[in-house]
């Protein structure tokens, strides 16, 4: 038998090097997956192969920053939201709405003055404790008989090319919080591994992303970038033009929209609303449950209800 002859990756044919380019990325995605110490010198040589190999810059969610990700090259304007004039007074009725079997704002409001009671929320494992209260009052308001809502925690996002394969996003997001057809959300809520794995599953309902963080590292130049670019993500790999996400601590809540443009696109944000203040822990809560409501709603609609665009 003539001797095995060993070749370069330059060399390989179109759909070998796609294989090879397919096993490390897998590889990456794995390292992200089991959260290996990203600072460790074996790991960050086999980074540097990996973004030679594939001829992309890989940069995971909690690297992402404005600065350092650089938005501009990518075609990526951020942009504030405003209230229309009747926007608050409409999401507070919209999220005071009861329904059948729901739990109601009351309900919801003691559980959280119980979480504020009890949980510590220096850390974002306490946050969540307080996010969840609200995500499930949604979740529960929009239960019916042929719709509803699942909480879907660390869901993972796939490496995403951008800016023609010179770059590259993935990472793990801390809810996507998903609507429609209650059938494919009851085989989301049985096993969201096997529910996702169908493309059409991911692409029948509207969903959103949401990032927690604790108040001490809660500031919007820090937090904004990293959700975005989950959200970006996302969209990317769903092919949606727009898709809307949230960050929070629970406490604050900032809410932001992506939408696809042929430059690259435009994330509006709204300044971050608080949950209450010192007289009243939750005096925001309807206004806030209402936003909530109306996102996941209309996760990929373009238009808004309660806010408008600036230019």
């Amino acid at each position: 038998m003539p001797p095995h002859v060993k070749r370069k990756f330059s060399e390989l044919n179109a759909e070998q090097s796609s294989s090879v380019q397919e096993i490390i990325r897998t590889f990456r995605d794995t390292c992200e997956r089991l959260g290996m110490d990203e600072n460790d010198a074996s790991l960050m040589e086999l980074k540097r192969i990996i973004d030679k190999l594939t001829n992309r810059k890989h940069r995971p969610f909690s690297d992402v920053s404005v600065t350092s990700y650089n938005f501009n090259n990518m075609g990526i304007r951020i942009q504030p939201m405003e209230w229309l004039p009747d926007g608050e007074t409409d999401a507070k009725g919209y999220g005071a709405a009861a329904s059948p079997g729901a739990l109601s704002v009351d309900a919801t409001r003691i559980n959280i003055r119980n979480v504020l009671k009890f949980v510590s929320l220096e850390s974002e494992a306490g946050c969540r404790i307080l996010i969840n209260a609200l995500l499930i009052h949604v979740a529960s308001i929009l239960e019916t008989d042929q719709s509803g809502a699942a909480i879907v925690p660390k869901p993972r996002s796939g490496d995403t090319p951008f800016a023609s394969n010179e770059h590259s996003s993935g990472g793990v997001v801390d809810y996507m919080l998903i609507y429609g057809d209650k059938t494919l959300r009851d085989r989301i809520i049985k096993s969201e591994t096997f529910a996702f794995n169908d493309l059409k599953t991911s692409t029948s309902l509207k969903c959103n992303i949401y990032e927690a963080k604790p108040e001490e590292l809660f500031t919007p130049t820090t937090c904004l970038p990293k959700a975005a670019m989950a959200t970006i993500s996302k969209a990317e790999q769903l092919g949606l033009k727009t898709f809307r996400g949230c960050v929070t601590s629970g406490k604050k809540w900032l809410f932001f929209i992506w939408n696809a443009d042929q430059q690259g696109g435009t994330v509006h944000w709204l300044d971050p609303l608080p949950l209450g203040e010192r007289q009243d822990t939750t005096a925001n809560l309807e206004l806030i449950l209402g936003i909530l409501r109306d996102w996941v709603e209309h996760g990929h609609d373009k238009d808004l209800r309660f806010f408008k665009y600036t230019e």
